[in-house]
């Protein structure tokens, strides 16, 4: 097959790059459908919009400025490959292998990531929002510094020691996912839905969890200094040892939980609700208490 070589300029953090593609698209589809091998290819700027490219084989291939918008990537191979500013927004990616890609800039809406494999990523800055992240998505390691996972359903996702300082999770759900030891520094939270989530000794320095869902979650040795946990709903969490000086906790549900050993200097406890909570040696030094429960 003759090759021919195909420019094409797209944005890249406020700079116009020209690229050149040693494929066209329709060189790209009739090597994938001789059964063909992509990994280590070309393909930057290509349109590949809603193209069907299930089990391809994209290893450590350069795909940055693509359109992949709506396409068929299912069960594919696209580990460690470059996608800056990569178009994948609507795509199929179930049981994907991501791991270790550069995705960083890249537009993932409302895309489909069932039980894919994103550990180990570059995803600082990407817009997530609305992504379809169940089945037991892997982000362990991850960096999502920056990124917007706006209305994101990881319910039972992975995410263990990921970064995701700055991160947009409004709305998110993440019930009964594993965040454990992960990073949410700054992070908004508010409206998100956490039940049953392990977020054992991670960081939520000043991150904002306004009205989330916390019930019967683990935050033993969590971090929540000058956090904002306004009317969250904290019922039966597990709290031991976590730090939640100046925290505002004002109207925070607390019926049930364990905050043995926790420190909650000089935190907002207003109109809180502390039922049945075991405060046992937990440290409430300069505790603002009025109308608690």
């Amino acid at each position: 097959m003759n090759y021919h070589l195909q420019t094409n300029i797209y944005l890249e953090k406020n700079r116009y790059i020209l690229i050149v593609s040693t494929l066209t698209e329709k060189e790209v589809l009739e090597i994938f459908s001789e059964g063909g091998s992509l990994a280590g290819k070309d393909l930057t700027g290509l349109n590949l919009h809603r193209s069907v490219l299930s089990g391809v084989d994209l290893s450590g291939a350069d795909i940055r400025g693509i359109n992949f918008r709506g396409a068929n990537l299912s069960g594919s191979n696209l580990s460690n490959v470059k996608s800056s500013e990569g178009i994948l927004a609507e795509a199929n990616l179930r049981n994907s292998d991501l791991s270790g890609s550069d995705l960083s800039d890249t537009y993932l809406m409302e895309a489909r990531l069932y039980a894919s494999d994103l550990s180990h990523c570059d995803l600082t800055g990407s817009n997530m929002s609305g992504a379809f992240m169940t089945g037991g998505v892997n982000l362990c390691y991850s960096s999502l510094v920056s990124a917007n996972l706006r209305g994101a359903d990881l319910s039972g996702a992975i995410i263990r020691r990921a970064d995701l300082t700055m991160a947009t999770l409004r709305s998110v759900k993440l019930v009964g996912a594993d965040a454990s030891f992960s990073d949410f520094t700054s992070a908004a939270l508010n409206g998100a839905d956490m039940t049953r989530a392990n977020l054992s000794g991670a960081k939520l320095v000043k991150a904002v969890l306004n009205s989330s869902k916390l019930e019967f979650a683990r935050l033993d040795n969590a971090n929540l200094t000058q956090a904002s946990l306004r009317r969250c709903m904290l019922r039966g969490a597990s709290l031991q040892m976590a730090k939640l000086a100046k925290t505002n906790l004002g109207f925070t549900d607390f019926q049930e939980a364990d905050l043995t050993l926790a420190d909650l200097s000089e935190s907002n406890l207003r109109g809180a609700i502390l039922l049945g909570a075991n405060l046992k040696w937990a440290d409430l030094s300069l505790t603002e208490f009025d109308n608690t429960n």
